[in-house]
């Protein structure tokens, strides 16, 4: 009985088929429809739709690399290929409910540039650290270059732009550098009935620089979102207090419409699908 008992054991052991070895390394992506491309609160688009998309490398052992891009808008980042493609790296520690980013990220605007000549760049780096305890996240980004190309010689002096589209003369910006400018990101997630899920996200954008500091602004996210198949769908409310006057642009591409204030509140729906 007992030699019955392990020659059985044996065979069955053969006959079960072998546990493929776990790859060192994940490669993920995504691909996403919204109705407006919001940053940190300030839509990209002219409150137009965009098509989005990323990937992300990573090892086991917490390093990864990755690149997304989004269309943007003409009016906003001029002489360009409307087109944002933000390439990064860095850390993950994960150890239970508690997690550790660090990182450096570079937003690129391919050709664009402000109006003058030879021609100043939006292109930005960033360094971010991030902590998360179970659904609750806080992250710091601080910039090693001029925020967005902000400096002197392409927003000094800068007065906004009316409410009825016509340049402001007075209370207008100073001037300066705004290398150092940082950005507080705080976010909380919570699992709802039906599969649902209800993100909150508040910010602070602090514009560095003894000219810019009215530049700077609170902005917030309350969204819902649900998957569906492999397609996750979303809706957001999303506003800012920003001085729109500073935040307002008028348009330089063909059929952009009014000028439009990329501060102001709105609601954002999404389709989002990860592979």
């Amino acid at each position: 009985m007992r030699a019955r008992l392990i020659v059985s054991t044996v065979a069955a052991a053969l006959a079960a088929p072998v546990a493929a070895a776990q790859s060192p390394y994940t490669l993920t992506g995504n691909v996403a429809l919204v109705g407006d491309y919001r940053f940190r609160g300030l839509s990209q688009t002219y409150t137009q739709p965009a098509i989005q998309g990323g990937a992300d490398y990573a090892s086991a052992a917490g390093a990864y690399v990755g690149a997304w891009g989004s269309n943007v808008s003409g009016n906003q980042f001029l002489n360009g290929g409307s087109l944002e493609l933000d390439l990064y790296g860095g850390y993950r520690f994960t150890a239970g409910k508690v997690g550790l980013d660090l990182g450096l990220q570079y937003y690129w605007y391919p050709g664009a540039r402000y109006n003058i000549n030879p021609g100043d760049r939006y292109n930005t780096t960033e360094v971010y650290g991030g902590v998360r305890y179970n659904q609750f996240s806080a992250k710091y980004s601080y910039a090693l270059t001029n925020l967005f190309g902000m400096k002197t010689a392409t927003i000094g002096g800068y007065c906004g732009i009316g409410a009825d589209g016509t340049p402001a003369t007075t209370d207008c910006l100073g001037t300066g550098g705004s290398k150092g400018s940082g950005y507080v990101d705080l976010n909380a997630t919570f699992n709802l009935p039906l599969g649902a899920s209800l993100a909150l996200h508040g910010g602070r954008q602090y514009v560095r620089g003894g000219g810019y500091d009215r530049l700077s602004y609170s902005d917030f996210k309350l969204g819902l979102t649900r998957a569906l198949g492999a397609t996750t769908f979303g809706v957001a409310i999303v506003g800012t207090d920003a001085e729109g006057r500073f935040y307002r642009y008028t348009p330089t591409t063909g059929g952009s419409g009014e000028t439009e204030d990329v501060s102001r509140r709105g609601i954002v729906l999404s389709a989002t699908r990860t592979f």
